[in-house]
């Protein structure tokens, strides 16, 4: 009884072992390669590739196909997938954060003065985007919206926003435009982000897409708020 009582034992504490393998060798939700476009009044509008993996307890991230030098020292990513990156372009330290979330990151950067937002698309995230694409679901995108963006104690600033295909993406514009232009868009499965400028300085207008609308909460610059926009009939 007692060798029978010590095998299953043992047999119990190798398939937790094997478990607990199996736990440890499963990749991070984060891990992966990323193109990424940054923007800011000072750099416009750059584009790159950006690897990021866990070793362990630790994160290592490397760049790749940039324009301008940039050397990553660290990488953290928290239990909630905020991602911050510490970096530095020849001299001067780079400060990189954004948040994971359905195949893409996004965020802000500051490099001593300059600031500008950025965001990251996993490769691998296209094939999801792409299958939504054949499904129609992407394609209901295209259209006209009457839009808004709502600043917390500041008011709002509406305008018609238009989505059209573009290849495998999609192209927007904002007709007769002013102080608020929307210039870019990307999707990522029900994720969108409309990509913002307000009297010239860039910010993200990150969202979710259903049905006819689309809409989210932003923040930038220390400001806060929400947009919207509904698709016209």
């Amino acid at each position: 009884m007692k060798g029978r009582i010590t095998h299953l034992f043992a047999s119990a504490l190798v398939a937790l072992m094997l478990l607990a393998g199996a736990a440890f060798g499963q990749s991070h939700p984060v891990e992966g390669t990323y193109t990424v476009t940054a923007t800011g009044s000072e750099i416009g509008s750059v584009t790159f590739t950006l690897t990021l993996k866990r070793s362990g307890d630790k994160w290592v991230g490397e760049v790749s196909d940039s324009p301008l030098p940039l050397t990553i020292s660290s990488v953290t990513v928290d239990a909630d997938n905020k991602v911050t990156i510490n970096a530095s372009t020849g001299d001067a330290p780079v400060t990189i954060a954004g948040t994971f979330e359905a195949g893409k990151i996004t965020g802000d950067w500051s490099a001593g003065d300059a600031r500008g937002a950025w965001s990251g698309v996993r490769k691998d995230a296209g094939a999801a985007v792409a299958g939504v694409a054949s499904n129609g679901a992407a394609m209901s995108l295209e259209g006209t919206y009457d839009a808004e963006v709502i600043a917390d104690g500041q008011g709002s600033l509406p305008f018609t926003l238009v989505v059209k295909k573009n290849g495998d993406n999609h192209a927007v514009e904002v007709p007769g435009a002013g102080d608020l232009n929307i210039v870019g868009i990307e999707v990522a499965g029900d994720s969108v982000t409309l990509k913002a400028t307000f009297q010239g300085n860039p910010f993200d207008l990150p969202g979710k897409v259903m049905g006819g609308e689309m809409s989210g909460k932003w923040e930038a610059g220390g400001f806060t708020g929400t947009w919207k926009a509904r698709k016209k009939n």
